[in-house]
This record gives structure tokens, C-alpha cells and sequence, in this order.
């Protein structure tokens, strides 16, 4: 008895409704289409009182198909059997990649309607009728792989910074706008993320906006990419070549963004340790301030000479590596992302060509990298666990890990203060 009560209710409108009159029906716009065209049809809402309350769809999932609900309903008046009808009518949009026969199934649908104008609300059950169309491939485009039909896309990029000097550890961010008539934001293709040797690319999470005025349908795509430059030298991005299917003029179109060249100098080595960690660490200047002190300050040649020879001494004692390490170990107790990857940078241009972490540092380096350029939720770093993996790295290797770093790491368990901050010092 139940399903013979759902199924009654999806073709007869609640009430007194004539049985020949379906609550819904579907009316398609196109039976043909091109390759990411837009294709409108309509889902119609009948009653025969006002409307209440918003309808609402079970839009099917399709492989390689997009179907999209436009704007906000129409609601006009019908004749139809001889009575007059309230009509609520809904506009999807479908695009599809997919060429070839085109089946859609009906799918459900349920809204509220009243008896007259005053009657109580009363909830309806139905399903659209299903319908076929015809997805056409654009002549010449089977090589292209993802294409849209529209008369117009204007794309346009901003870098920041602009190409040009770099350094190795440099982040460029490119930002790639697509406009497109009669298009959905959500049709148009991703971005491409090739890139050379010497490079990341980060992709990050796509804009979409779509707008809808005076019956003009304009979509809009906005996506990020960040770019790592990990290599020096002269580094190529290549050129971006975006094609679209022009139905009026019946030929294919494109715009290309040109390529750009970085040209990526090694990051300089650190020379001096981070600001406040030199207490107890000055006794090799000690020599040179005292013989200064004996000199004079008048001598300004001879204090010069004792300067660098200072310099020279001190930096034999605390070589840049070590500062390098030094610098990365305290990031990472900091929590310090950014600071733990431009550490990690100057770090690794000062070891041999041949370098490559051992797994688990890889893996850790990994999982800073996502963090700061990944397009998951941003969550809190922790990098009490790439202290260690990078503080074993260094003792296996048989590396002298920094004198800091007994006192840096952070035990396994940390005690927590008030807010569940980690406690690192007395």
C-alpha cells in the first residue's frame, strides 16, 4: 500500500487535480549540442493554487556531465483540460564532454503548492519525464582533449612578482582569469600545471562565478598557482595555450598566455646566527676587541684588518651550515612554517649536488610544502616532528648536528601550558 501511495503521488498533483494533467514536466531548448556547449532546458512545476515554499531537485550524477540550475524560477498562468494552472518554471543548464548519445533519466523532484490562494500547503512528489540529446565533437578538436562552445573566452593573467630576477626558494603566485559568454565558471577547463625540472606547482582552489543579467549568461574561472623555484639557472614556464569550439563562426579559436623566464640565483649563505643567539658564543671576538682596545681606534686600517681576521676566525668556528641548520631546528620548534622553508632552502644550497634526504626527512619536507602550498584546509603547522626526522638525518649522515639542537628539539610528549601551548622553556 505505501509504494502505490508514492507512486500516486509522483504523477498526480495532491487534491483535486485532473489525473491527466502531470505535475511536472520537462521542456529541452536543444536536442543537439557541441562539446561543451550549453544546453538549457526547463523543469515545469504545475498546481492550480500559489506556490509556497522553495521546490526542490535530485539532480542526477552524470560521468562527464555537468548539469547547473540558473536563476530563480519564472511562475506564469496556463490553460490546460479546461482549468487554469499556476506554472513554476525552473531553467538547468547541462554541459558535457562526452560526445555522442545523451541520456538523461527522470529524477525526483518535490515541492509545495496551495488549493487556490488560501488553502493549506500541501507537499508534492513527482518525477521529471526522462529525455535524449545528441553531444557533437567540434571537426579538428579530437586531439584537444577539454573544450567549451562559446563565441567569446578572454583570458588574462597577473603574476606576482613579475618574472624576471629570482632566487632559488622564491615563490611566484599566477593568477589566471577566464571569461566566458554563456558558460558556467564550473565548465570552463582547469588550469594547466606543467611546469620544468627546478619547479613546484602548488595548484590551488578555483573561483567560480557565474551571472546572469538581462538573459546574458557570463561565467567566470579564477585560479591561483604557486610556482617553488628549487634550482638556479635560467627556468622557463611555458607557454598556455587555451582553445574553445565558436559555434556562430563554426571554427576553432584560441588564446595563448606566453611563456616566462626566471632567471634564479642561488640563495647567498647566512653568515651571521639569528639575532639573540649569541650570548655565550661571543668569546672569538674577544681576542680582536682587545687587541683593538690596545691599538687605539685612531689606527682605523689596523681595526679593519682585525675585524675580518675576526670574521674569518669566528666563521671557521660556526660555519654557515651550521647557522643554516641552526636557523631551520628553530623554525621548526616555532611552529614556524614560512620561516622552517626558507631555512630548509638556504640549508639545502649549501650541500653537495648530489644531496637527497633520506625517506623519512622527505616525507616531512613533503608535508611542509602541502601546508604552505597545498590547497586543503590550512590547519596548524607542528614541526616538532621535522626537527626530528632532520636531527636524525644529521646523525646518520655522520653531520655534527648544531650545539643548539639538544636544546631546541622539544621532547616527544611536550608539557602544555594554559591553552594548550606547548611549554619549550623554563
Amino acid at each position: 500500500m505505501r509504494t502505490l501511495a508514492l507512486l500516486a503521488a509522483g504523477v498526480v498533483l495532491a487534491g483535486s487535480a485532473p489525473a491527466q494533467v502531470a505535475p511536472v514536466s520537462v521542456r529541452v531548448g536543444l536536442d543537439r549540442a557541441w562539446t561543451g556547449q550549453r544546453l538549457p532546458f526547463f523543469v515545469e512545476l504545475r498546481a492550480t493554487g500559489s506556490f509556497a515554499g522553495t521546490a526542490s531537485f535530485d539532480l542526477p550524477a552524470l560521468p562527464g556531465i555537468l548539469l547547473l540550475k540558473i536563476g530563480d524560477p519564472v511562475v506564469s498562468s496556463q490553460d490546460i483540460e479546461g482549468q487554469s494552472w499556476f506554472v513554476q518554471s525552473h531553467e538547468f543548464a547541462l554541459f558535457s564532454q562526452t560526445p555522442g548519445p545523451l541520456e538523461v533519466r527522470p529524477f525526483g523532484v518535490r515541492f509545495a503548492c496551495r488549493d487556490g490562494f488560501t488553502g493549506p500547503v500541501k507537499e508534492v512528489r513527482g518525477r521529471t519525464p526522462g529525455f535524449a540529446v545528441e553531444i557533437r565533437r567540434p571537426p579538428g578538436s579530437d586531439r584537444i582533449g577539454f573544450i567549451i562552445t562559446t563565441e567569446s573566452l578572454d583570458v588574462a593573467e597577473t603574476w606576482e612578482p613579475g618574472p624576471g630576477p629570482a632566487e632559488v626558494g622564491a615563490m611566484v603566485r599566477r593568477t589566471i582569469v577566464q571569461r566566458a559568454a554563456q558558460v558556467s565558471g564550473m565548465a570552463l577547463a582547469p588550469a594547466p600545471t606543467d611546469a620544468p625540472p627546478g619547479v613546484r606547482v602548488y595548484p590551488g582552489p578555483s573561483e567560480t562565478n557565474d551571472r546572469l543579467e538581462r538573459g546574458d549568461f557570463l561565467g567566470e574561472r579564477r585560479e591561483t598557482i604557486t610556482y617553488l623555484l628549487t634550482q638556479a639557472g635560467t627556468i622557463t614556464l611555458p607557454a598556455l595555450t587555451y582553445m574553445w569550439w565558436n559555434p556562430t563562426a563554426e571554427q576553432l579559436q584560441s588564446r595563448t598566455l606566453p611563456a616566462v623566464t626566471f632567471e634564479v640565483a642561488p640563495r647567498p649563505a647566512p653568515i651571521a646566527p639569528p639575532a639573540g643567539s649569541t650570548g655565550g658564543r661571543c668569546w672569538p671576538w674577544l681576542p680582536a676587541l682587545a687587541l683593538a682596545a690596545g691599538l687605539g681606534f685612531s689606527r682605523a686600517p689596523g681595526l679593519s684588518r682585525l675585524v675580518r681576521w675576526g670574521r674569518k676566525f669566528r666563521g671557521s668556528l660556526d660555519p654557515p651550515e651550521r647557522v643554516a641548520a641552526r636557523r631551520f631546528l628553530r623554525a621548526c620548534v616555532d611552529d614556524d612554517a614560512a620561516g622552517a622553508q626558507a631555512a630548509w632552502v638556504a640549508w639545502r644550497n649549501l650541500q653537495a649536488a648530489s644531496f637527497e634526504p633520506d625517506r623519512s626527512l622527505r616525507a616531512e619536507i613533503l608535508g611542509l610544502q602541502r601546508h604552505l602550498f597545498g590547497s586543503g584546509p590550512v590547519r596548524q603547522w607542528q614541526g616538532s616532528t621535522l626537527a626530528r626526522a632532520f636531527s636524525e638525518h644529521l646523525a646518520g649522515s655522520g653531520t655534527v648536528p648544531p650545539h643548539e639542537a639538544g636544546s631546541t628539539l622539544p621532547p616527544l610528549n611536550p608539557p602544555r601550558g594554559p591553552g594548550g601551548r606547548q611549554v619549550t622553556g623554563p
